[in-house]
């Protein structure tokens, strides 16, 4: 870099470096010297000379290009005691619909240090600002724009609508089955080794539950089901006494019982 340029050029860029920004200098000694800087290569300059102009670099935080001119004073000058929710509607009413919306008022305020000193908690019989108004009241309409293409359309039936009586494995193992179309997901659906185990054997009693002999969840054998209770149930797990074998857990849940039998008395 050093012979590159003649000695003129180096001195004329020590002495003008001061308070100025590399695109700055850049111009200036172009326009002085005749040389052809761009902005990058006087920063390569600078750093490689040693030369500091003591000017602020970069952007200041926050910074963006996509937000009109004097935005952020305004939001300053309107945020004191406003919910997000207002401030989205005051700046869109000066720069134009769509600028912005409550969520990027939040990521901007936070971006900028600006607070706006409001207690947003929820007080007992106040009235929601949002009351009586959908939720495209507050949206920008480019995001209004965004969700027509995924809108459920009246009549419209989801491709991954289950009919009754489809048969689904929940993330812990156990099978379900969709019993009805309506309803909570508990009316909707039913576990299968339950009702295989009430069909053969009537209602479950409260406090009991249907398990597995050989731990397998998917033998819905109803050799393979027993009924016990939820002591039991813990017992078998801490006495380590259930097996793959389903007589093997036969023969564990015999001890099991004699377990909580010997356990009750001695309390008693």
């Amino acid at each position: 870099m050093a012979n590159r340029y003649p000695p003129e050029v180096h001195q004329f860029i020590a002495a003008n470096v001061e308070g100025r920004t590399c695109k700055e200098l850049a111009e200036l000694t172009n326009r002085e010297m005749g040389t052809a800087f761009t902005e990058t290569m006087m920063h390569s300059y600078k750093h490689n000379h040693g030369l500091k102009s003591g000017t602020k670099c970069g952007k200041p935080k926050g910074w963006s290009p996509v937000y009109p001119e004097g935005m952020e004073d305004f939001i300053r000058s309107v945020a004191e005691g406003r919910t997000v929710y207002q401030i989205a509607e005051l700046v869109n009413e000066r720069y134009g619909a769509g600028t912005i919306d409550a969520v990027k008022v939040r990521a901007f305020k936070k971006n900028h240090g600006i607070v706006s000193n409001l207690n947003t908690r929820f007080k007992k019989g106040s009235t929601p600002w949002t009351k009586g108004k959908k939720q495209t009241d507050y949206m920008s309409p480019e995001a209004i724009e965004r969700t027509k293409a995924t809108r459920f359309q009246p009549g419209h039936t989801p491709a991954n609508l289950l009919p009754v009586g489809s048969i689904v494995k929940t993330t812990d193992g156990y099978l379900l089955r969709k019993k009805q179309m309506d309803g909570s997901q508990w009316d909707r659906w039913e576990f299968l080794h339950r009702v295989i185990w009430e069909e053969h054997n009537g209602p479950i009693p409260e406090g009991m539950m249907v398990s597995f002999k050989n731990g397998d969840k998917e033998d819905l054998d109803i050799d393979n089901l027993m009924l016990i209770s939820n002591a039991e149930n813990l017992e078998l797990h801490r006495s380590q006494l259930r097996f793959t074998e389903r007589e093997l857990t036969e023969t564990g849940l015999t001890l099991v019982k004699l377990k909580i039998k010997t356990r009750e008395r001695r309390r008693k």
